[in-house]
C-alpha cells in the first residue's frame, strides 16, 4: 500500500508546484494609465499584458506614485511612458491637471525620470511662471496644456517633449449653440483651438525649452502621438481632431484619430483627411501607438470613454488599420489616456515584487 501511495503523492505534489509556478514570458507589455476624472482616478496606474490586448492591474488597481507628491494641481492625466535611448532610463511626462478644477484650469506639465519605474525623479513646469515673457501664455489667456509625449531627436541628440496648447484668444466659433444661463437666450458656442507645440528637455530632464509651433490642423487638435516609420523614412503623428463638429478644409471633423506625415522630427507635417478608429466609433481619445514584441505588426489603440472599452486595432504599414479587440474596462482595471511600452522579464518581475499581481 505505501509504495502505492508514494508515487501518487510524488505526482499530486508535481502537479500543484506546475500549476502554481507563473511562467512570465521574455517579453510583456505595461501600460501606463489613470483612472477616471476624480482626484482619486487622476493617479499614475500600471497594468501588465502578455500579448498586448489583454490587461490586468499592478497593486490591485491601486495608484503606483501618488499625484499630490509630484502635480502642482494634486492631480495628473495622460501619462506617457517611453524607455531611453540607452536602454536602462525611463521618462515620463503627464498632463498636471485637475479636472474638478475645471477644463481650463490647467497650465502646465510634468517631467519624471527613472531607472527601475518605481522610484522618480519629478519636476512640474507652469508655463506662465517658466515664460512670463511669452506672448498669450500668461494666466488669464491660457486655456490648457495637455497630453504632453516624449521622443529621442536623433539630429539634435535630445528628447523632444510635445504637447497640445489652447488659449482663450485662438477660440473660433462652431455651428453648435448653447443657451445663456441668465437669459436663456442661445448664443454660439466656442470651441477652445488646440495646436501641438514642442519643446526639448535638458539633460536631467528637469527643465524645457520655450514652446515652438509643431503642427496646426487648422481647427482643434489634441493627444498627438509620433512614431518613427523607419520603412518609409518619415515621422508619423497620430492625432484627434478635437471638439464640436465642424468643417475644416471640406472634411467634417467628428473627434477621432487622424494621421500626418513628414520626413522631420519637428515638421512641417502633411495632413491626411480620414480617420483611422473603426468606422461609426466616434468619439475616441488619447490614441498611442506601439509595437508587437516579434515586430510584426503596429498596434493603435485608443480609449473608447462614452462606451465603456479601449479599443485596438492593427497595421503593418502605419496606415491602414484594421480593428481587432475590445477590451473591456471594468473592475480595478478602469484605463484612461495613457500608453504602452515593452518590458523584460527581469522589469515585469520587479514591478510585481513592488506591487503584487
Amino acid at each position: 500500500m505505501k509504495k502505492t501511495l508514494l508515487p501518487l503523492l510524488s505526482l499530486l505534489l508535481l502537479a500543484v508546484s506546475c500549476t502554481t509556478e507563473k511562467e512570465i514570458p521574455e517579453t510583456s507589455y505595461l501600460f501606463c494609465f489613470f483612472s477616471n476624472n476624480t482626484p482619486e482616478g487622476e493617479q499614475i496606474r500600471y497594468a501588465i499584458s502578455d500579448d498586448g490586448f489583454n490587461y490586468r492591474s499592478l497593486n490591485d488597481g491601486k495608484p503606483v506614485v501618488l499625484s499630490d507628491s509630484i502635480a502642482l494641481t494634486g492631480s495628473i492625466r495622460d501619462p506617457h511612458l517611453i524607455r531611453g535611448v540607452d536602454g536602462k532610463t525611463f521618462y515620463m511626462v503627464l498632463t498636471d491637471m485637475r479636472s474638478s478644477l475645471g477644463w481650463q484650469s490647467n497650465d502646465g506639465l510634468i517631467l519624471m525620470k527613472s531607472t527601475d519605474l518605481i522610484h522618480w525623479d519629478h519636476k512640474a513646469i507652469d508655463f506662465p511662471s517658466r515664460f512670463p515673457d511669452l506672448e498669450g501664455h500668461d494666466r488669464d489667456n491660457l486655456h490648457a496644456v495637455w497630453a504632453p509625449q516624449t521622443i529621442w531627436d536623433p539630429d539634435s541628440q535630445r528628447y523632444m517633449i510635445y504637447y497640445s496648447i489652447g488659449r482663450h484668444d485662438w477660440e473660433y466659433e462652431t455651428n453648435d449653440s448653447i443657451r445663456d444661463e441668465e437669459t436663456g437666450e442661445k448664443k454660439p458656442f466656442y470651441q477652445p483651438y488646440f495646436k501641438i507645440f514642442y519643446s526639448y528637455a535638458n539633460e536631467d530632464f528637469t527643465n524645457i525649452t520655450e514652446p515652438k509651433l509643431l503642427f496646426d490642423f487648422g481647427k482643434a487638435a489634441i493627444d498627438g502621438d509620433i512614431v518613427r516609420d523607419e520603412k518609409n523614412d518619415q515621422y508619423v503623428l497620430f492625432f484627434k481632431d478635437e471638439g464640436r463638429s465642424v468643417d475644416n478644409n471640406g472634411f467634417k471633423t467628428r473627434q477621432g484619430v487622424m494621421r500626418a506625415t513628414s520626413k522631420n522630427l519637428t515638421g512641417p507635417y502633411e495632413i491626411e483627411w480620414k480617420h483611422l478608429n473603426k468606422p461609426g466609433q466616434f468619439p475616441v481619445e488619447g490614441s498611442s501607438v506601439f509595437q508587437l514584441a516579434d515586430g510584426s505588426k503596429w498596434i493603435l489603440m485608443y480609449d473608447c470613454y462614452s462606451d465603456g472599452y479601449y479599443q485596438f486595432c492593427e497595421s503593418e504599414d502605419l496606415q491602414h488599420f484594421t480593428h481587432v479587440h475590445d477590451t473591456p474596462t471594468e473592475g480595478n482595471f478602469t484605463p484612461r489616456h495613457g500608453s504602452v511600452i515593452l518590458i523584460t522579464k527581469e522589469e515585469r518581475q520587479r514591478l510585481e515584487d513592488a506591487f503584487g499581481y
